[in-house]
């Protein structure tokens, strides 16, 4: 070692035994020490005052000394290795990653003549060779199995044009449109719904009174989702998604009270999704019987007569909840800000802002608004129907105005 060096070595050790001694003799006066608190301080040496550290750790060169107190570490050490802990200090002091989960409940009813949701023709073709059918007919890429039940895939189009490709269909209900931010590997649950109180148990005492045990459960729709950011920029996500409802059917709890019984769909599954795309997850199915009285208005209401006008109708119906995620990593909560804008700018859905090809694969050339045609397809319909006209008036046409 140069003489400098030990100079300097001698120069830290000094300071870290001053500082020591310093300590020990507050440590030992601290009645003293309450009274001046302010030339106690002045005399530890800006370490801390009457604190007592006793967790000091030599690393190297280096004294390490935690205060927990103020969440903080003091290293006493050289110059050199001070810059090298700095350099590791800046390393580790970074924002934790985040993702933005941008989650759509959808309602999907299948009738007799419809068959409308993750049931579809595209193939996809698994790792073990077996053929799963499923998640094709809103534009969705190769649908596959998930872990612990249900289907999923991801889109190929904009989640919003898929939407409103199902809302026009007139059999789809968006249920809830919430969005949640989750640390990465930290659960994060999304409650849309209501507690709702139910009694397990009853009982009577010996003077005969009734006490109920009443606990309170959450109906609706339940997200739990833990992501993992992946190395290669991937969203990994567990999922377990519920929705549940009070039925009509009651189970006896006692001979006086009865409780009712919740209807309950959920699924337990693992998804794999790119930064920004869309997944979709379906599956989670319910069947349902109904009657229906169809009459004749007016005359179907008179007695005797309005059984000729009317008729009952059974119907099976099947709905189907649809569950689409679209994660975002914000790797930086400046970026939530970016996030927000282009947030507001997807709120602003006006016919001119779907591409034409994306709203003729849904509407087939009809127009989603009545008294509007914004589609290549209805365009040009509009445009023959123009020229047929104009032959059958004596071969005139007229002008058709630039689209």
């Amino acid at each position: 070692m140069k003489p400098n060096s030990r100079s300097g070595m001698r120069m830290v050790l000094l300071a870290v035994v001053l500082a020591t001694f310093t300590v020990d003799a507050l440590a030992q006066q601290r009645a003293t020490t309450r009274a001046t608190t302010g030339g106690a301080r002045a005399g530890g040496g800006g370490l801390g005052g009457a604190r007592d550290y006793q967790n000091s750790t030599m690393v190297g060169d280096a004294m390490i000394t935690s205060d927990p107190e103020t969440r903080q570490l003091i290293i006493v050490t050289d110059d050199e290795t001070n810059e090298r802990i700095k350099t590791v200090i800046k390393s580790l002091d970074r924002p934790k990653p985040q993702v933005l989960i941008k989650v759509v409940f959808a309602q999907v009813t299948h009738g007799d003549n419809l068959d409308f949701g993750v049931e579809g023709s595209i193939t996809h073709k698994p790792r073990s060779g077996m053929t799963n059918n499923a998640l094709s007919n809103f534009g969705l890429g190769a649908a596959q199995q998930a872990f612990g039940g249900g289907t999923y895939g991801v889109l190929k189009d904009d989640l919003e044009v898929v939407l409103r490709g199902l809302s026009v269909a007139g059999k789809t209900e968006i249920l809830s449109r919430p969005s949640i931010l989750a640390r990465n590997n930290q659960q994060a649950t999304i409650i849309v719904g209501q507690e709702v109180p139910f009694i397990t148990n009853s009982r009577i005492t010996d003077q005969g009174q009734t006490v109920n045990t009443v606990q309170y459960q959450d109906i609706g729709i339940i997200l739990r989702v833990t992501p993992f950011i992946t190395s290669d920029g991937l969203v990994e996500m567990i999922l377990t998604p519920e929705i549940s409802s009070l039925s009509d059917r009651t189970v006896p709890i006692s001979d006086t009270v009865n409780s009712p019984v919740i209807d309950k769909r959920s699924a337990d599954t693992v998804v794999v999704t790119p930064h920004g795309s869309t997944v979709v997850i379906g599956g989670l199915i319910e069947k349902q019987k109904t009657d229906q009285d169809r009459k004749v208005p007016l005359i179907g209401d008179i007695p005797l007569l309005g059984y000729a006008f009317k008729r009952k109708v059974k119907a099976d119906t099947r709905t189907e909840l649809l569950i689409f995620l679209t994660p975002f990593v914000i790797q930086h909560p400046s970026e939530l800000a970016k996030m927000s804008q282009v947030e507001s700018s997807n709120l602003k859905m006006t016919p001119e802002s779907f591409k034409d090809e994306e709203v003729n694969r849904f509407f087939d050339g009809q127009s989603p608004i009545p008294g509007q045609e914004t589609t290549k397809a209805a365009q040009k319909a509009k445009q023959n129907a123009a020229k047929k006209s104009g032959k059958n008036s004596g071969g005139k046409t007229q002008p058709t105005p630039p689209q």
